[in-house]
């Protein structure tokens, strides 16, 4: 009678201990697991939305181009931005007075050469494209028009001009006016015409852009004058093949745009004159539409081997460049450029952006500042500079640079999300609530504000609220799994594993997380000691994703607390060779030979569990249980005695 007391005695304090028979159904802790899957987006990864992660530490989430520069980088080469930029110019098409269509060119090769010579003025800046020149037909020049012109393209100056063929010469006139404020002509500030052999093209085009910039007090240098005068093509036949191909380009003579035209009479001007820098970068454009890139870069760089500083051709060359992934190409490009000009903000900004691309954050964040001290109101800098601020952790300047983002454009909708989601992460939980319940208001479908709502009310101990917003998030956008899982993980947290379990068995419709619910529904199965239900269920995620060892773990638990300790072993082993040094399947395994009753096995893993979680009380608790029983047992006060186990389900 003694013995079989003493025996039951045994058994009783080989019990495994409570909370390895129960674990705690826990969304953050270790234990047992559900899966919840988190808010997806830019900035957004700064919120803690309670993803229930099979490691104790995360890595914090940054962008891969926000890599910090190493140290020791060699400081900036780009000059800062000028105190004054220079004033806007533009050029509307010339008109041909001759009736002759043999100087139809004229309308778009002149216009081209008086636009590129004024750009040798530094106190000028073109507001043009690549072509300089408007499309379509030359407009009727009058004070109504060129007014009209300027503002539309945004420019103060605008040269105007025509040309005319008296006895076979060469007339040209040449005008320059100016446009000041919002309404009213615009002022002739005066013309000069010049006439002469058609081979002193450039030398009339150049005089005449020098006088009038003298009239309009606009000062010039030797060397701004020099690179005015400067004659593109010594070649008169060669200068004409290019116009007609720009005019085919543009369609200034009344004509449709021609690309075939216009490649036609530009490949003829390199023939008869390839050091013409200008149709030589014209013709790698036309390559670019055709989408001969190579071709295209061939005559960009040959275009900057006859002018290394020909900045339309490095912009070009930079963004091709850009475009084909050639960010460091595209870089030094960029960087060439403003040294030519430094108030360029556009180009400013591509560098900028091409920096934050290849990595470096502190480039980036210098040349995009100097953007929007200069244009307050460019959104695609502020936004790079959101991205920026985000990567460096700066929330108070990454919520500063997002409101003004949002000022300027409020109906960003991907803006104001992202602010909302800074807000939450600097802790100011109202105004992110606040900012994403606006959203909802202007978009009652829009499922990730009405997500983001719940996490934020879960955060603060609102459950009722949380569940509202998720189940509204899953009324949004029904074919988005995220909502079912987190509105399924907020109802096991609340305790209502009947709401949970329906709507995980809803989330069943989406085959690719099949794995998640099976996992989730076996979680729930467990905490209502459906043990069968909790194996079939960790069973089917197990044989979904075989290569999870948090899956593995919980389909062990089921198994070990069904007596099914074969197969639970060979579980936790699976699962070991995939997380080697997780502590919590060290501890089930040492759990799970307790219960086949070998239990220096079982203390040799609650060692190891020991060893990488010193602090583990189960661990340390069971090793004490072991060690007691050992003494009474060599001390024959008990024996003990295995359990059988089960066969595999």
């Amino acid at each position: 009678m003694e013995k079989r007391r003493s025996r039951r005695a045994g058994a009783c304090a080989l019990r495994v201990p409570r909370r390895a028979q129960k674990p705690r159904l826990d969304l953050s802790g270790d234990g047992f697991k559900i899966d919840e899957m988190g808010p997806f987006g830019r900035i957004a990864a700064l919120l803690c939305a309670g993803v229930a992660a099979w490691s104790a530490s995360s890595a914090s989430v940054r962008p891969a181009a926000a890599q910090p520069t190493a140290s020791g980088t060699l400081a900036p080469t780009v000059p800062a931005v000028p105190a004054r930029i220079p004033d806007p110019f533009a050029v509307m098409a010339f008109e041909n007075r001759s009736g002759a269509e043999a100087l139809g060119w004229t309308s778009a090769g002149m216009a081209f050469l008086v636009g590129e010579k004024a750009e040798g003025s530094r106190s000028l800046r073109p507001v043009y494209g690549p072509l300089v020149v408007p499309a379509g037909p030359p407009v009727a020049v009058s004070p109504r028009s060129v007014a009209e012109f300027a503002r539309g393209v945004g420019a103060r100056w605008v040269w105007t001009g025509w040309v005319a063929r008296p006895d076979w010469d060469l007339q040209l006139g040449i005008s320059l006016w100016r446009v000041d404020g919002a309404e009213g002509d615009a002022v002739r500030i005066g013309e000069v015409v010049r006439r002469g052999q058609f081979a002193g093209y450039s030398e009339y085009a150049g005089a005449a852009v020098v006088a009038l910039c003298a009239q309009a007090r606009i000062r010039l240098d030797a060397a701004e004058t020099r690179e005015i005068e400067r004659s593109p093509s010594t070649d008169f036949y060669a200068y004409t093949l290019f116009g007609r191909g720009l005019s085919a380009l543009l369609g200034t003579e009344g004509e449709p745009e021609n690309l075939d035209k216009a490649l036609k009479n530009v490949q003829r001007s390199v023939f008869v004159d390839p050091k013409l820098a200008e149709a030589q970068r014209v013709l790698a454009g036309i390559y670019a539409v055709q989408g001969k890139e190579n071709k295209a870069k061939g005559r960009l760089a040959y275009a900057l081997s006859m002018r290394p500083d020909y900045y339309p051709a490095l912009v070009a060359g930079a963004t091709m460049a850009r475009d084909g992934g050639k960010l460091d190409q595209a870089r030094e490009l960029y960087e060439r450029a403003l040294t030519v000009r430094p108030w360029d903000l556009e180009a400013r900004y591509l560098l900028g952006k091409t920096m934050w691309d290849s990595g470096d954050a502190d480039g980036a964040f210098r040349e995009l500042s100097r953007v929007v001290e200069k244009r307050p109101r460019d959104v695609r800098a502020r936004r790079v500079l959101v991205l920026i601020h985000a990567s460096r952790g700066d929330n108070a300047d990454l919520a500063g640079e997002l409101e003004a983002v949002a000022k300027l454009d409020p109906t960003d909708e991907t803006t104001r999300m992202d602010l909302a989601a800074a807000y939450a992460a600097m802790g100011r939980i109202d105004d992110a609530i606040k900012a994403y319940k606006g959203i909802v208001h202007q978009n009652p479908r829009q499922a990730q504000a009405l997500k983001f709502l719940g996490d934020l009310f879960k955060r603060q101990g609102q459950v009722d609220r949380a569940v509202q917003y998720y189940g509204e998030a899953v009324k949004a956008d029904p074919d988005d799994p995220r909502a079912y899982f987190l509105l399924g993980a907020i109802h096991v947290k609340a305790g209502d594993d009947k709401q949970a379990k329906r709507i995980y068995q809803q989330a069943q419709r989406f085959k690719k997380y099949l794995a998640e619910t099976y996992n989730n529904l076996g979680a729930i199965a467990y905490r209502e000691r459906d043990l069968q239900a909790a194996m079939w269920y960790h069973r089917r995620a197990v044989l979904r994703r075989p290569g999870s060892a948090r899956f593995r773990y919980n389909y062990a638990l089921s198994l070990s607390a069904s007596k099914y300790t074969d197969e639970a072993l060979s579980q936790v082993d699976a699962a070991l060779k995939m997380e080697p040094n997780h502590v919590e399947l060290h501890y089930l395994r040492g759990v799970i030979l307790l219960r086949r009753g070998e239990a220096d096995k079982a203390r040799q893993e609650f060692e190891k569990t020991l060893a990488l979680n010193a602090k583990h009380d189960g661990a340390r608790h069971n090793i004490k249980v072991i060690d007691d029983l050992r003494r009474r047992t060599s001390e024959g006060e008990i024996v003990i005695e295995g359990k059988q186990d089960k066969r595999e389900p």
